[in-house]
């Protein structure tokens, strides 16, 4: 697994590599400072799987920073790792397209599960915002394999040209999808349909 990891603080940075060198031995950590050093880091790495995003940078804050993330690799999942947790900024990181958000005041174990549910191919929000218990989560809904892939790649913030290339599906059939999937998970929006599967625990494969 290759993973961009953005932060402006070196020894951050440094702690985040460690942490996921001892969950997942043959990852690849590719850092930058900077928005500028990361795209240049995604065009050389087409293959990158995972962008760990500081949101609050020294000189390039807030959504424009994601916006040029997503523009730049709209495959990769970004989950924004902030010292923010206003709900106002969480709803607004997913509606850009973020995968998941983690607070870093959160306790180092909770941070540790919160990478560990991303490496799983679930999406991790703060609590109040996917209302997830982490002991006895809601039973998860029926779905086909292909309703949870199309669940999945909704999560990383994929446009639905994007899924049906992925998928090898035409964009109608895609479109097919994920109205089943609003309908099963009882929701309206893709932001929606990101916070209920948080709270439910769903995962691409299960």
């Amino acid at each position: 697994m290759k993973i961009l990891l953005i932060d402006d603080h070196a020894l951050f940075r440094a702690g985040v590599r460690l942490l996921l060198g001892t969950i997942t031995p043959d990852v690849q950590v590719f850092e930058a400072s900077t928005v500028g050093e990361s795209l240049v880091l995604a065009q050389a790495h087409p293959d990158l799987q995972l962008c760990l995003l500081d949101l609050e940078l020294k000189q390039e804050r807030g959504l424009p920073a994601l916006s040029q993330i997503k523009a730049a690799a709209p495959g990769v999942a970004v989950v924004i790792v902030s010292g923010s947790e206003d709900r106002a900024t969480v709803r607004a990181c997913l509606e850009a397209g973020a995968m998941s958000y983690i607070p870093k005041s959160v306790p180092s174990e909770v941070f540790l599960q919160a990478l560990l549910r991303v490496l799983a191919g679930e999406v991790f929000l703060p609590p109040g915002i996917g209302d997830g218990d982490p002991v006895s989560p809601p039973a998860a809904p029926a779905m086909t394999p292909r309703q949870r892939e199309v669940l999945y790649a909704l999560s990383r913030g994929l446009p639905t040209k994007l899924i049906a290339r992925e998928l090898s599906l035409s964009e109608y059939t895609v479109k097919e999808h994920i109205g089943e999937v609003f309908r099963i998970l009882g929701v309206h929006s893709r932001t929606e349909a990101v916070i209920k599967a948080s709270r439910l625990y769903l995962r691409r494969h299960d």
